[in-house]
């Protein structure tokens, strides 16, 4: 992922496809950009995941969006997510996840 943390907004950008191959290194990372050293929350208004990137979302990868998700709304923070493909909306759209995620094409 590569990362840009400003004062009010976090974004990750995946650089490909979001599979079980790469999810789980992609959570770690996410895990560690969400918090502080100290393991505090990192204080952050907007929350935006670049998947322009990729092609496809697995099921192992719409598992960490759905848990990237739920961290971003127990803190309060809208989550948007970037993408270009359609067969990354289309899985989206199937999974209903379009309804809880501010979903924008580039």
């Amino acid at each position: 992922m590569n990362p840009t943390l400003d004062s009010k907004s976090l974004t990750l950008r995946v650089p490909g496809d979001l599979l079980s191959t790469n999810a789980e290194a992609l959570r770690q990372e996410a895990n560690g950009l969400l918090e502080n050293p100290d393991g505090s929350p990192r204080e952050f208004d907007a929350f935006k995941l670049d998947l322009t990137g990729a092609k496809m979302v697995d099921s192992v990868g719409l598992n960490l969006v759905v848990n990237l998700l739920k961290r971003a709304q127990k803190r309060g923070v809208k989550m948007q997510i970037a993408y270009s493909s359609p067969n990354v909306l289309r899985t989206f759209i199937f999974t209903r996840l379009d309804q809880h995620v501010n979903l924008v094409k580039v």
